[in-house]
């Protein structure tokens, strides 16, 4: 497994949507096919049951997938330079400066 393949499993769990898998239909609901369902669609399921009373269809963790995502990106990460708050004063009298 290589680190393309790791990245586009996690964007599959963290973009991924219950509708890809069930609907409503006429008050009844309907499971799509798993044969239609595309690699990244598959790589998102955690586990289906059937319980008896219904099949249970678990995705992965988005939240967490999401999180690996920021850091790997490294979206919240900026330099403390970057995290202090400038003020630059134009137009300024320069007796209030002093």
């Amino acid at each position: 497994m290589n680190e393309e393949t790791v990245l586009e499993t996690l964007k599959a769990i963290a973009f991924s949507d219950f509708t890809e898998y069930i609907w409503i239909e006429d008050g009844a609901v309907r499971i799509r096919d798993s044969r239609d369902l595309s690699p990244a669609q598959r790589s998102a399921i955690a586990g289906i049951k059937d319980s008896g009373k219904g099949v249970e269809i678990k995705l992965h963790d988005k939240q967490k997938a999401l999180e690996l995502l920021v850091k790997y990106l490294g979206l919240f990460e900026r330099p403390e330079e970057d995290a202090a708050i400038r003020v630059e004063l134009a137009g300024i009298p320069e007796e209030w400066t002093e």
